[in-house]
């Protein structure tokens, strides 16, 4: 990682984006699909070689809060 001028971390490579195929954009409302409750708006997004497409959703209910789900883990709220 690289350090800005006000000494935040930077991550190495530029800048980090979602992806043109993204199922959600940034501050989408969302909600797990199913078990534990859990809804909000998308503040980031994450991928691995298991889940090449995921979301980090903070919660409405409990500010701060935040949780990642895979994109079949959520669905849009209105």
């Amino acid at each position: 990682m690289g350090e800005s001028s006000d000494g935040a971390r930077l991550p190495v490579g530029g800048s980090f984006a979602l992806p043109s195929h993204a199922t959600f954009a940034l501050g989408d409302r969302v909600r797990k699909k199913s078990g534990a409750a859990w809804q909000g708006h998308v503040v980031g997004w994450y991928c691995t070689k298991l889940t090449p497409e995921g979301y980090a959703v903070e919660s409405e209910f409990h500010p701060g809060s935040v949780q990642i789900y895979p994109v079949a883990a959520l669905e849009r709220v209105a």
